[in-house]
């Protein structure tokens, strides 16, 4: 059966930061790491609650308000560059702004959402260089 439109939008929420904004207005952020689409009860990892930090969390659905994913500022063109540094000869690292793609010796292809092609050195490589930026970006540096 396939996935309703609930369930494809709260898949993009997984593995993400958000805001959940509680019924008494408090506000958890976190990593979401679960959520049921019947109760919207939710798993939440490193969660910060004022000065205090939880590695992880599970929220009742029925306090949920409202779940925020939080925008990230994703520069593809910043990600070439550093995928450049570790393949810097020409034409090993291609970034297609229209297509919103890094090619990477025509073997691996980087966008927003991850990693994919031909697992090996290069995939590690490239992969190890993507976490990074995305932990960066998350932390705000």
């Amino acid at each position: 059966m396939p996935a309703s439109p609930l369930m494809r939008e709260l898949d993009k929420f997984l593995n993400k930061e958000v805001v959940v904004e509680l019924r008494d207005g408090r506000r958890l952020n976190g990593l979401l790491r679960a959520i049921d689409p019947n109760t919207l009860n939710m798993v939440l990892g490193n969660v910060r609650i004022g000065r205090d930090e939880y590695s992880l969390v599970i929220i009742g659905g029925a306090d949920v308000r409202a779940v925020f994913l939080r925008a990230v500022k994703f520069d593809l063109a910043e990600l070439a560059r550093r995928i450049e540094r570790i393949f810097p000869s020409p034409g090993m690292v291609v970034y297609r702004p229209s297509e919103r793609a890094i090619l990477v010796m025509n073997r691996v292809r980087v966008t927003q959402e991850g990693v994919e092609g031909d697992r090996g050195v290069i995939y590690e490589k490239v992969k190890q260089v993507f976490d990074e930026y995305m932990r960066e970006i998350r932390e705000g540096g």
